[in-house]
C-alpha cells in the first residue's frame, strides 16, 4: 500500500478532493440555477453507482475505482449546490414588526443595529437623539416607516455594500427618528457569559493601559474589539502588510495554542489523562474563538486545531492539507457564503503557502549560527505565506506592501510577546502591584510597535498602488506560481511550459487592457458623502477637480477615489488634459459640461448655444425652467455635496419638466464619456 501511495501521491488527499467538490458545488449554486428534482436525481444516481461499484469483486473494484471516486465527487457537488440554495433562498418580506438582534452601535451620525424581519435581517439607523438603552437584544419594535431596498451607491471598482449586505441576509434598511417606531415589548435584560467576559477583559485593559490609542490596539489584538481603533493607524498597518496583527486571525490562535501546549506539557507523562489535556485546550481555544466574534480566519484555525487534537487522540497521523480541508469542509457546510469571504480566502491561502513552501524556501540557505537560522526560518514562513496570498491581495486591494518582509520580521514576534503579556495581565489582574508594571510594559511596547508601523508606512516606497488585476489574471498568477514551483521542485518540463503559458496570458491581458484604456476620456462624479469629487480621466492618468480636503485625506482617498482610478489604470496625476477648463465650463471636442456651484458665477444661459451635462454642487439655486427651455436634452447630475432633502425637491421639478437627472447619493457615481 505504501508503494501505491508513493506512485499515486494524490490518493491520500481524499478529504481535499471532497472539499474541492463541495466548493465547486457552492460556486455552481451561485451562478447556475439547478432545479431540486435534478439535484435529487444527481444525488440518488451517484449514490447508487457508488454502492454498485463497491459490491464488485476485489479485482473489478480496483479497475472501476475511478467510477466510484467520481460518483462520490458528484454527490458532494450536489451537496454544495443544496447548502448554497438553503443559505440564500430566504423569502424577502417587508414587515412592520421586527426584533432587534444586537444592541445599537455608535456611528458618526447615528446608531446602527440589525433586526430580524421575517426570514431576513433589516439594517436600522437610529437618530442620535434616541435613547438606545431600551433597545436591547430581543426588543420588539413596530415600524411606522417603510424600509427601503439597499442600493449600490459605490464608485466604479469600489466596495459593493449591497452585495456584501445580501451575503449577510440584509436586503433592506431604514432610518428611524423617535416618531418612526414604538417599542412593543422590551426584552429582558440578559447578559450572556461571553458578553460579561468581554466586558471584564475590556475593563481590565482600560484600568491598566490608560492611553486610548495603545489600549485600542490591545483590544483589537487580544479580543478583536476594533470599535476604538484609529482609522489612520489601521491604514498604516494595512499599508505595511501587518494588518493581520490587529485583525484576529489564525496567527493569534496559533500563539495561544502553542502557549497552551507548553503549559499542559507536564500532563504528557500521564497517558491516562491525555484526554483531559486535549479537552481543556479545546475548551480554551473555542472560548477564545467565540469571545473574539468567531470570524472566518479564527474559525478556520479553531476547527483545524480541533481536528489536530482529535487526530492525536485517535493516534491517526494525517497530512496537514487534509486537516485544513476538513476544517474548510465543516465551515462551508455551516456557512457556504464563507467561500466569498476575503478573510476566509486569505487565511487558507496563507496556511497552505506555509505548509507547502516554508520548508523548501528554508532549505535554500543553510546558516550554522542558531540565531541567524531562526531569523531565516521566520523570513521563509513570511515568504511562503505571501506567495499564495499575493494574487488575492492584488485582486482585492489593488496594492502591494513593499516592506512586508521587514515589517513582519519585527512586528510578528513583538505582537506575539504583547499577546502573551496581555494574557498574563488578565491572569494577575486581581493583584494590582503585579498588574500595574505589566500594563505599563505592555503599553510601552504597543507604543513602540505603533511608531514603527507608522514610520514604515510614511516611507515613500512603502507601497505600490493602483495595481489592477482581473479575476482571469489572478487565476493566471496562481497557474504561474504553482507550475513554476513544481518545475523547481521536480524539474518537470511540462510544469515549466504551463507556467510560461500562465505568464504570457497574464502579460497579454494586461497589455491589451492598457492599449484600450490609453484612448479613454471620461468624467467621473464620485459618491463621496458631503464632498464634491470629480475626476477627468484621460489615457492612463487623472486630473482631480473636486474638494482638495478629500484627496489630502489618505483614508477618504482610498475609500472613494483610488478604486476607480485603479479600475481604469489612471493612477498617474495629470497637470493638463486635452479638456479645456474655463470656469464654470469644461469643454471637450464633442461635449460641454457646466458646473453649478454657489462660488461659481452662473453665465447667462441665452449666450451658451449647447450644454450636454450640468453638475450641481453645494446646494445652489437652480433655474429649472430656463434649463428645460434652452437645453431639453441635457443631463442634470446632483453630487454628494448637496443635501438629500434638496435633491428630492430638484428631482420632482426635473421630472415635471421632463429633464433627465442622476442623484449621486442615491444612485452612485456618475460616469460620462467626453
Amino acid at each position: 500500500m505504501a508503494t501505491v501511495f508513493k506512485e499515486k501521491y494524490w490518493w491520500q488527499f481524499t478529504l481535499t478532493r471532497i472539499t474541492i467538490a463541495l466548493a465547486m458545488g457552492i460556486l455552481l449554486g451561485k451562478y447556475i440555477f439547478v432545479p431540486k428534482w435534478l439535484l435529487l436525481l444527481g444525488l440518488s444516481g451517484s449514490i447508487a453507482i457508488w454502492i454498485i461499484v463497491d459490491q464488485l469483486s476485489l479485482l473489478a473494484y480496483f479497475k472501476k475505482r475511478w467510477i466510484s471516486g467520481l460518483s462520490i465527487l458528484v454527490v458532494f457537488i450536489c451537496v454544495g449546490i443544496s447548502v448554497y440554495q438553503l443559505a440564500t433562498n430566504a423569502i424577502i418580506q417587508i414587515k412592520a414588526r421586527v426584533i432587534v438582534q444586537d444592541p445599537p452601535i455608535k456611528k458618526t451620525n447615528s446608531y446602527q443595529a440589525t433586526a430580524l424581519m421575517g426570514e431576513t435581517l433589516l439594517l436600522i439607523y437610529f437618530h442620535p437623539s434616541i435613547t438606545i438603552h431600551s433597545l436591547n437584544e430581543g426588543t420588539i419594535i413596530q415600524l411606522h416607516k417603510k424600509p427601503l431596498p439597499i442600493a449600490n451607491t459605490s464608485n466604479p471598482g469600489g466596495f459593493n455594500f449591497k452585495e456584501y449586505a445580501a451575503s449577510q441576509k440584509i436586503h433592506h434598511q431604514v432610518y428611524l427618528t423617535s416618531e418612526d417606531f414604538t417599542i412593543v415589548r422590551s426584552a429582558n435584560v440578559y447578559v450572556s457569559p461571553l458578553s460579561k467576559t468581554k466586558d471584564y477583559v475590556l475593563s481590565i485593559l482600560e484600568k491598566y493601559i490608560p492611553t486610548p490609542r495603545e489600549r485600542s490596539v490591545a483590544e483589537a489584538l487580544f479580543i478583536g474589539h476594533k470599535k476604538n481603533l484609529d482609522k489612520e493607524l489601521m491604514n498604516a498597518y494595512s499599508n505595511t502588510g501587518v494588518i493581520h496583527i490587529i485583525a484576529i486571525s489564525g496567527l493569534h490562535l496559533g500563539m495561544i495554542y502553542a502557549l497552551l501546549c507548553w503549559i499542559f506539557k507536564p500532563m504528557n507523562r500521564f497517558k491516562k489523562i491525555h484526554w483531559l489535556k486535549r479537552s481543556m485546550i479545546l475548551m480554551i481555544i473555542w472560548g477564545f474563538t467565540l469571545l473574539t466574534g468567531a470570524g472566518a480566519s479564527v474559525l478556520r484555525a479553531a476547527v483545524m486545531f480541533s481536528f489536530l487534537l482529535l487526530g492525536e487522540h485517535q493516534n491517526r497521523p494525517n497530512h496537514i492539507i487534509n486537516t485544513l480541508a476538513a476544517s474548510a469542509f465543516c465551515l462551508l457546510l455551516y456557512r457556504p457564503l464563507f467561500l466569498w469571504d476575503i478573510g476566509f480566502q486569505l487565511s487558507y491561502a496563507a496556511v497552505i503557502g506555509i505548509v507547502v513552501f516554508a520548508k523548501p524556501i528554508e532549505k535554500w540557505i543553510y546558516l550554522e549560527n542558531k540565531l541567524l537560522r531562526h531569523c531565516w526560518q521566520l523570513c521563509s514562513v513570511t515568504f511562503a505565506a505571501q506567495l499564495l496570498t499575493l494574487p488575492l491581495l492584488l485582486y482585492y486591494f489593488n496594492s502591494f506592501p513593499n516592506l512586508f518582509l521587514f515589517t513582519n520580521f519585527i512586528a510578528v514576534p513583538l505582537s506575539g510577546f504583547i499577546l502573551y503579556l496581555l494574557i498574563g495581565l488578565l491572569v494577575v489582574a486581581p493583584f494590582d502591584f503585579i498588574a500595574k508594571p505589566i500594563g505599563s510594559l505592555t503599553e510601552w511596547l504597543i507604543a513602540q510597535l505603533n511608531g514603527f508601523i507608522q514610520n514604515s508606512a510614511n516611507l515613500p516606497f512603502a507601497q505600490n498602488e493602483y495595481i489592477q488585476v482581473s479575476l482571469i489574471q489572478t487565476i493566471c498568477l496562481y497557474v504561474l506560481i504553482i507550475a513554476f514551483s513544481i518545475w523547481l521542485a521536480k524539474k518537470n518540463k511540462s510544469a515549466f511550459w504551463l507556467g510560461c503559458v500562465g505568464m504570457i496570458f497574464f502579460i497579454s491581458i494586461r497589455s491589451i487592457n492598457i492599449i484600450q484604456l490609453q484612448k479613454q476620456l471620461k468624467l467621473i462624479v464620485y459618491h463621496a458623502p458631503k464632498y464634491t469629487a470629480i475626476d477627468i480621466i484621460e489615457g492612463l492618468g487623472h486630473r482631480y477637480m473636486g474638494d482638495r480636503a478629500l484627496e489630502r485625506n489618505a483614508i477618504l482617498k482610498n475609500n472613494y477615489l483610488s478604486p476607480t482610478r485603479t479600475l481604469y489604470r489612471a493612477g498617474n496625476p495629470l497637470q493638463q488634459t486635452t479638456l479645456l477648463f474655463r470656469a464654470p465650463f469644461m469643454i471637450s471636442r464633442q461635449k460641454k459640461v457646466l458646473l453649478v456651484h454657489p462660488r461659481l458665477a452662473l453665465p447667462e444661459l441665452y449666450m451658451v448655444p449647447k450644454i450636454d451635462l450640468i453638475i450641481v454642487s453645494g446646494g445652489p439655486t437652480i433655474h429649472f425652467t430656463a434649463i428645460a427651455r434652452r437645453y431639453p436634452h441635457t443631463i442634470l447630475v446632483f453630487d454628494s455635496s448637496n443635501p438629500l432633502w434638496k435633491i428630492q425637491l430638484w428631482k420632482k421639478e426635473a421630472d415635471r419638466l421632463h429633464l433627465r437627472h442622476h442623484s449621486v447619493p442615491e444612485q452612485g457615481a456618475f460616469e460620462y464619456n467626453l
